[in-house]
């Protein structure tokens, strides 16, 4: 069975935290430690979490809430430090057999994660804006993005493994449209995505008519209603992302058709309106571009000097004078 011990020595070496503590009950004293990570991660305190679950698994290294929880800390994280430790334990946790949701699930995002970072790396050194100390910077950038799309195509089949199981489908579906787009297969991409729809769509029924009952307590009412708006933000995000494809593959009218869905759930949303009005603007749509335009800039929070808003007015400007044109 293979340890945690080499990822959990250097954490706990970077957190510094060996315990000094006078010895006491160990299973009661492991007990007040994964109840105080459980809260305080609950609680949004990872580093405080952390240092709970460190402790805990100092107590019992093969305890599997605990890796599991130390994975999703630094995922949630987020820097590339923190992806490659959380890899580390979900690697781990599979290595001794532990192959559930959460942690395929965990593995699957930290690579997905990883790939993006080796991308952008690459990205950088090709452009000149990332000094590197390779001899061969151009064979470095090339080496990066080939990392990139290994750690992807892992990624990929991760994600494919949660989805074939029980729980976490709507997760899996997100992350498979999202890797199949950075692998490039926009085709694949476009059918998780209606995929996640469909499931998203399902599950938003689903809590309304949970609403509808007349026989919830106030905290299931409130719960519901909860479920509700998420179910609807997720709805709003698919729309979002399967229009971004299909412009990126020059389908602008089924783009344009998407965002119309996403505007038709959530009218509030000023990026929104700012996508719309450029793949009007694209169409020829000039005056629905302008209208999409003015709904941006009454609803942005971003000031006047922010390159969206002068882009915003740039594209008003265009619009304006095509509408002129055409009425000429």
């Amino acid at each position: 069975m293979k340890s945690p011990a080499p990822a959990l020595a250097a954490l706990a070496a970077l957190l510094g935290c060996q315990s000094n503590e006078p010895e006491i009950d160990v299973d009661k004293q492991l007990e007040l430690y994964m109840t105080t990570a459980t809260y305080l991660y609950q609680d949004e305190s990872l580093v405080r979490a952390q240092d709970q679950a460190v402790k805990a698994l100092e107590l019992d290294p093969d305890n599997e809430p605990m890796r599991r929880m130390v994975g999703w800390i630094r995922l949630r994280m987020g820097k590339t430090e923190d992806l490659v430790i959380a890899k580390e334990f979900f690697e781990g946790l599979i290595a001794d057999g532990d192959e559930e949701a959460p942690v395929l699930l965990g593995l699957a995002t930290a690579q997905e994660r990883l790939g993006v970072a080796n991308y952008e790396a690459s990205l950088a050194i090709s452009s000149g804006e990332q000094y590197t100390e390779h001899p061969d910077p151009a064979g470095r950038a090339a080496e990066l993005a080939a990392q990139a799309r290994d750690y992807w195509e892992k990624s990929h089949a991760n994600y494919e493994k949660v989805l074939a199981g029980p729980t976490s489908q709507i997760k899996a579906l997100n992350g498979l449209q999202r890797v199949s787009a950075l692998l490039g297969d926009y085709e694949e991409s476009l059918d998780w995505n209606r995929a996640l729809l469909d499931a998203s769509s399902a599950e938003l029924e689903g809590w309304r008519a949970t609403l509808r009952s007349n026989q919830l307590t106030e905290t299931e009412e409130t719960t519901a209603m909860e479920s509700e708006a998420m179910a609807i933000d997720r709805q709003v995000e698919c729309h979002l992302f399967g229009a971004t494809i299909l412009r990126r593959l020059g389908r602008l009218p089924a783009a344009l058709e998407q965002l119309d869905l996403a505007i038709a759930l959530n009218p509030v949303q000023p990026e929104v309106y700012s996508l719309r009005a450029q793949l009007r603007s694209d169409l020829g749509l000039h005056a629905g571009a302008i209208e999409d335009i003015d709904r941006y800039l009454r609803s942005s929070t971003h000031p006047f000097e922010h390159p969206d808003i002068k882009q915003a007015y740039e594209l008003r400007s265009f619009c304006e004078r095509q509408v002129a044109a055409a009425g000429g």
